[in-house]
């Protein structure tokens, strides 16, 4: 994790639109410019969550892992975002329950825990935007949780390369199969046969280094 180049003001402008003009100003004073490269670790389980990061460019992958280390995939986090499960941590002054990955090099403008109770009744655009990011992580998580115990796994598969597809931006996905079993909480085999399956679909091509998407 390292200092990153930007002016904190334009990107929370160009990011958090629905910003007020004063709560812009505080946060320009309050943040700290954070780039954290790619695959490192934003943030892991058990560790004590101390501050707030607003993401303004990139992509983060946010993971659930028991004691076993068994993960599975929980959601994405893209500019203009902030983790539910972080601001629920910070609100507790808890440690964390999730590990977030960047997928490349992303920037966050990074809070310290203190304010996001102190702007709750100040601003009305900071309460919305943590009520709001409840709300989407909530949704995700019902999709989580309904895709295990009512879904197929080739069709949780299928969801999983397509939501990596969106997130970075490519038809070419770069996870082995080793990784997306341990994300759908599967294994290599099974994920192997059915990405198999699906070349035969015409859904994906499958190679020694990528799989990509073609529907």
């Amino acid at each position: 994790m390292m200092g990153a180049n930007g002016d904190i003001e334009s990107l929370i402008r160009n990011n958090f639109p629905q910003f007020e003009e004063n709560l812009i100003q505080e946060i320009k004073e309050q943040g700290e410019l954070i780039l954290f490269p790619a695959d490192d670790l934003i943030m892991d389980i058990g560790q004590k969550v101390d501050q707030i990061p607003l993401i303004v460019d990139g992509v983060v992958k946010v993971f659930r892992e028991d004691e076993e280390d068994n993960e599975i995939f929980l959601y994405y986090l893209h500019a203009g975002e902030a983790c539910a499960i972080t601001l629920i941590c910070s609100a507790r002054e808890g440690y964390s329950k999730i590990k977030a990955i960047p997928m490349e090099d992303t920037t966050a403008v990074v809070l310290p825990i203190s304010k996001l109770d102190e702007w709750m009744p100040k601003y009305q655009s900071w309460y919305f935007f943590v009520m709001d990011s409840y709300q989407d992580r909530f949704e995700e998580l019902l999709k989580v949780v309904d895709a295990i115990a009512f879904r197929q796994m080739d069709e949780r598969l299928i969801e999983y390369l397509e939501k990596t597809a969106v997130a970075s931006q490519s038809n070419k996905i770069k996870e082995t199969q080793s990784q997306i079993a341990l994300e759908l909480n599967s294994s290599r085999e099974v994920i192997g046969r059915l990405l198999k399956k699906l070349e035969q679909q015409g859904i994906v091509k499958v190679s020694r280094n990528q799989i990509e998407l073609l529907k």
